[in-house]
């Protein structure tokens, strides 16, 4: 195809708008939906990256690399998108460090790091993988391999895992 000048100037314009939209657009993974509060009690709140916290709501979508963090009357209930749910229970403090998942390719990864409170884990389609699910903690990292599982982080950082 040949163009004149005037359209090539503005096929380049174009381009280089493009490229600085994306480069100065928020990391795009930091910004992806990993699942849904799918039920929330008051007095919990999330921090998703280079956003300020915010009151979580039923309905509100969670995203990679989310904080959540719970009061003394918090908790939270969030759905993933493999059908994985986790509940965070009162003063908790956790972040969702890697969510991938490929329903196509029956593949994922979710990680977590918990440095405070309890939590129950229920395993969606990750958790059947190898290596699919783990948890981070001040003194252990835990492996999930299906089922469910219940974490309490005391705030000396010692833990108790319940399968």
């Amino acid at each position: 195809m040949v163009g004149t000048g005037t359209q090539h100037r503005g096929i380049i314009a174009a381009t280089l708008g493009l490229v600085a939209a994306f480069a100065l657009a928020p990391d795009a993974a930091a910004q992806e939906k990993v699942g849904v509060n799918s039920a929330v009690n008051p007095n919990a709140e999330g921090t998703p990256p280079s956003l300020p916290t915010r009151r979580l709501e039923l309905g509100q979508d969670i995203v990679h690399n989310e904080r959540v963090v719970t009061g003394p009357n918090g908790q939270t209930q969030v759905l993933f998108l493999d059908a994985s749910a986790m509940t965070v229970g009162p003063n908790s403090d956790l972040t969702i460090d890697d969510f991938v998942y490929d329903p196509n390719a029956s593949n994922g990864k979710l990680a977590m790091s918990m440095t405070k409170g309890v939590m129950r884990f229920v395993g969606g389609k990750i958790s059947k993988l190898e290596n699919g699910v783990t948890t981070n903690t001040p003194s252990a990292s835990i492996g999930i391999r299906g089922g469910v599982f219940l974490l309490s982080v005391a705030p000396n950082g010692s833990v108790e895992v319940i399968f």
